[in-house]
């Protein structure tokens, strides 16, 4: 808990909660084997927020000699479930409480199916041959740290992965027209060859402004970004999400 940077208060909370080690082995159990099942019975949770956090801590906690015997560095262990923290500081910023949001999201770490390596984290698609690129919050978007971060994914997961594709705001060809051609997020986004783009999915709004607001008008104008996005969606445009491949 200390190494993925998660607060003190959650980990004392965390660390007084007592469960019974054959209630853990179950809830282990069912994860693993009937993932439908878990996430049925954990809904009826009263305190499911917390339970999740406590839960997916132990589940990454039992993976690390699956780590070590994989040959993969501490470095990648820790920031892989460092997103544990991220998502822990969401739920208590939308819910003021200890615990955890996005669990579907998160099981893709724990079942070892996702690595964050660098700057940017990677998705293993096996039924696809492909691998899926994602952009966590926080940090910079420099060229050099994809860069970098994309040919360390490149050598983790070898050769019989050829195709690695991305879905996401920052490929909307809209930000063409938003942002400066030196940007960042332009410059990420010339990495892929855009494919399509699907408007209904409002995902530039949740993670420039926060949330999602029935009233556009109420977006804050903190940043040149928020400035202009808020502009270009009270003029009838959302952004979408656009999917393209690594050139």
């Amino acid at each position: 808990m200390e190494q993925i940077g998660l607060p003190e208060k959650a980990r004392s909370c965390v660390l007084k909660y007592m469960m019974p080690e054959y209630a853990y082995q179950n809830w282990r159990n069912i994860f693993y084997k009937n993932e439908t099942r878990f996430f049925q019975e954990i809904e009826k949770s009263r305190e499911k927020e917390f339970m999740l956090l406590y839960l997916y801590l132990r589940f990454a906690e039992d993976l690390y000699p699956a780590y070590k015997g994989a040959g993969i560095p501490d470095c990648v262990y820790y920031d892989t479930f460092s997103d544990l923290t991220v998502w822990s500081a969401h739920c208590f910023k939308k819910k003021c409480i200890i615990g955890l949001t996005e669990e579907k999201w998160l099981k893709l770490h724990l079942k070892m199916k996702l690595f964050r390596l660098g700057r940017l984290q990677f998705e293993k698609d096996t039924a696809e041959k492909s691998i899926h690129i994602h952009i966590p919050e926080g940090g910079t978007l420099s060229p050099k740290a994809c860069g970098e971060s994309i040919q360390q994914a490149r050598g983790f997961f070898g050769d019989s992965y050829k195709l690695f594709d991305c879905e996401s705001w920052l490929l909307s060809p809209v930000l063409l027209e938003l942002l400066n051609a030196e940007s960042n997020i332009i410059r990420f986004q010339k990495r892929f060859r855009v494919l399509r783009v699907n408007k209904k999915v409002r995902q530039a709004e949740e993670r420039v402004f926060g949330e999602i607001r029935v009233d556009k008008q109420l977006y804050p104008e903190n940043t040149a970004l928020q400035k202009s996005l808020k502009r270009c969606l009270l003029n009838g445009r959302n952004p979408g999400v656009g999917y393209g491949i690594l050139i």
